[in-house]
């Protein structure tokens, strides 16, 4: 490194973009994720902020349009990855429009976590710290807290992170060199901060007040009003232009320039108000000091350093150390003062996140004191603790755990899922014929570059030279940033179809364990978390989720059968699919053209039935680009054989690109029922859905096993 003269901060931007590209997942997994997706792909697709109504995600606004309740400061910075990734989508082509682009939008964490680490190391030489103690504050930080866990998602917890930590960072230069555009610097990160996350305002006066404390120490006392005004005005300008944004984008959505500020379809006072009615502080308290499930030094081990630390470090620097404190006391505050203190099913503390680099940057104090080996081995081993536990949130999923087996996760359940193989990566894969790993080849690149990069800053913290960048320093770490671009495109963007086959091969395996074990609900659910994504093992899972939950056995009905009777325009195709079905006698494809958003129903034959009795209809269904108004739907129309007395029973609703998946309903006729016919239909979208191995007969006394 000294020779090539590689700046340390450029290496350890390297080496941690590439550990959480390792680990990043690629797809969205929860609503709110999803709808910031959706506002910055209609800005690029339509130029509008409304976007089409899901089936789970479907508030109307201005207009009776479908609005993101949600802040835009995420969303702005996803808009040129979605351009990006739709630039690629039309090099590599996938049959759902939005699985590049996800993809793409997914680099966003990682790249704001690692930035986070590169300006938690310059915080912490802004403090003082030697480089040696910020090389190791950022590993901490980086490998062993929950910064780790959440860099591989959606979650716009890294750039809240972020954002706080470039304020702080911005105010400590500021101090040193009385440069204004520290100022500026610092105004942005905080304004976007808000801009972000709209609670995150309480932190702005503490900010104030310490730059305040700066300029105060600076300018003898007639001088101090106008120059605190002045920086107050440098400041607080970004602030100001943000909150301006926020403003008239809840006006274009909801009709004022209120509701709709900090993310919530309410005044922000009376939202706040009603959190503060049903918080249970006490509860809060417990539950992210002393329980397990959220508990915030079990999923970031070292921040219980900061307990011994922060005493040494006001005693030292009483102003920054209290700034911290009290950013640390107030976030604490506002989070227990919520009902969902917990933050929900996502991987430990989720609210407190963004304060992890104010718990671990004090504990440079205890690195560098009079006597740093007496704390040397409970920090490497609360390190290596904290290291156990990131790679088992990095490795798989908090929410494929919560939907397979429909509990909240903790780290004990997330290992005991691990060991399964429920592997959630791009890189590593379960293969059940060949080595039982498999990694992606973009993957021993990352691994490469990390080594290398990772090297280099040992290097460096051993010898503790702070070094010179130079411009081919500077060149040689832009080429290793774009190499890893270059590479993530050739070997997971352009092949990506397979990788998905890849991951869902992985999870058939998992599912495999699991119904071996005798845990055949989470078996089952694996089975179909396998096929919605995509498997060379279809048919297996198939016959093994059967097996697990039987149906009928009689009352089939041929593809010829369900569309007995269709009706649909000139842009749509209903048709028998040989090739997709499941069955040899085909499956029904009911087909509608891009960006046209109509309605093609086929109507099976009438079905003779009895009144007042029990029947069940189940099947298979699956469902590609279904991106319009509305979405498609299996319905059971009953009637008293003359068109009287009928009734409308809608089997399920689908939307977007889903594998093979069953239904089942069972139900009752009425009294007056004669007849039967079962409707597949897409209704008011485009997009393509096949339907197959349908059956509706009397329901079967076979029990099968009861999941919760």
């Amino acid at each position: 490194m000294d020779k090539l003269k590689i700046p340390a901060g450029a290496l350890v931007f390297l080496f941690f973009f590439s550990i959480y590209l390792f680990t990043m997942s690629g797809v969205i997994q929860y609503g709110d994720e999803s709808e910031k997706y959706r506002v910055a792909q209609s800005i690029v697709e339509r130029g509008e902020l409304s976007f089409r109504p899901t089936v789970v995600r479907n508030i109307g606004g201005v207009g009776g349009k479908t609005f993101s309740i949600y802040e835009l400061g995420q969303t702005v910075l996803e808009v040129p990855l979605y351009a990006l990734g739709k630039s690629l989508n039309q090099l590599f082509p996938t049959p759902d429009e939005n699985q590049i682009e996800t993809l793409i939008v997914g680099l966003l964490n990682p790249l704001l976590s690692a930035l986070a680490c590169l300006v938690l190391f310059k915080s912490a030489g802004a403090l003082g710290f030697q480089q040696r103690t910020a090389l190791g504050l950022t590993g901490i930080y980086g490998l062993a807290t929950i910064a780790w866990p959440y860099s591989r998602g959606y979650t716009r917890e890294p750039l809240l992170t972020l954002t706080l930590l470039l304020a702080l960072y911005g105010l400590f230069q500021f101090r040193r060199t009385r440069a204004r555009r520290w100022l500026l610097v610092a105004g942005l990160a905080a304004g976007y901060l808000v801009f972000s996350k709209f609670i995150h305002a309480m932190v702005v006066p503490f900010l104030l007040a310490y730059l305040a404390f700066v300029i105060a120490r600076t300018y003898p006392r007639a001088e101090r009003a106008s120059e605190i005004a002045k920086a107050f005005g440098v400041f607080l300008l970004p602030a100001f232009v943000f909150l301006v944004l926020q403003s008239f984008y809840a006006a274009a959505r909801f009709g004022s320039p209120v509701v709709g500020l900090a993310g919530t379809k309410v005044n922000p006072v009376e939202w706040i108000v009603m959190l503060l009615g049903g918080s249970k502080p006490v509860e809060a308290i417990i539950g992210l000091l002393f329980l397990p499930d959220k508990n915030l030094f079990l999923y970031s081990p070292p921040v219980l350093l900061v307990l011994f630390a922060l005493p040494q470090w006001i005693r030292k620097q009483k102003a920054e150390a209290l700034l911290f404190l009290s950013i640390i006391v107030i976030e604490i505050i506002a989070v227990v003062s919520r009902p969902d203190w917990d933050g929900g099913t996502w991987w430990g503390p989720r609210y407190l996140v963004q304060i992890t680099p104010l718990l671990i940057l004090p504990i440079g104090i205890l690195i560098e004191s009079p006597a740093p080996k007496k704390w040397r081995a409970p920090a490497i081993f609360l390190f290596g603790v904290g290291l156990v536990v990131q790679i088992l949130g990095a490795f798989s999923s908090d929410r494929d755990y919560v939907d397979i087996t429909a509990k909240w996760t903790s780290i004990a359940n997330q290992f005991d899922f691990l060991r399964f193989g429920a592997l959630d990566s791009l890189m590593i894969y379960l293969a059940p014929e060949t080595f039982p790993f498999r990694i992606n080849l973009f993957g021993i690149l990352l691994m490469l570059v990390a080594g290398v990069s990772g090297w280099c800053l040992v290097r460096a913290s051993q010898r503790d030279a702070v070094v010179c960048a130079s411009s081919r320093g500077i060149a040689l770490a832009a080429i290793g940033f774009g190499v890893l671009l270059v590479g993530f495109i050739v070997w997971v963007v352009a092949p990506y179809p397979r990788v998905l086959i890849a991951r869902g091969n992985t999870y058939y395996i998992a599912a495999n364990n699991l119904s071996a074990s005798n845990r055949y609900c989470e078996g089952s659910r694996m089975y179909l978390r396998a096929l919605d994504i995509g498997t060379t093992y279809q048919r297996e899972a198939i016959t093994r989720y059967e097996e697990l939950f039987p149906r009928e056995k009689n009352g089939a009905l041929a593809v010829d059968e369900l569309m007995a009777q269709i009706e649909l325009s000139d842009d749509a195709l209903i048709t028998k699919d040989l090739t997709t079905a499941l069955t040899p006698e085909g499956a029904l494809m009911i087909s509608i053209a891009p960006t046209k958003d109509i309605t093609a129903t086929a109507i099976s034959m009438p079905i003779t039935a009895q009144a007042g009795a029990a029947y069940a209809v189940s099947g298979w269904i699956k469902t590609r680009g279904i991106y319009g108004s509305r979405y498609a739907a299996v319905t059971l129309y009953e009637d008293d054989g003359n068109w009287g007395h009928p009734r409308d029973t809608q089997i399920g609703a689908f939307d977007e690109t889903h594998g093979w998946q069953p239904f089942r309903k069972a139900f009752t006729t009425l009294p007056t029922t004669q007849r039967m016919f079962i409707k597949t239909s897409l209704w008011k979208t485009y997009g393509t859905v096949w339907v197959d191995d349908v059956r509706l007969a009397r329901a079967s006394e076979t029990k099968p096993i009861v999941c919760e």
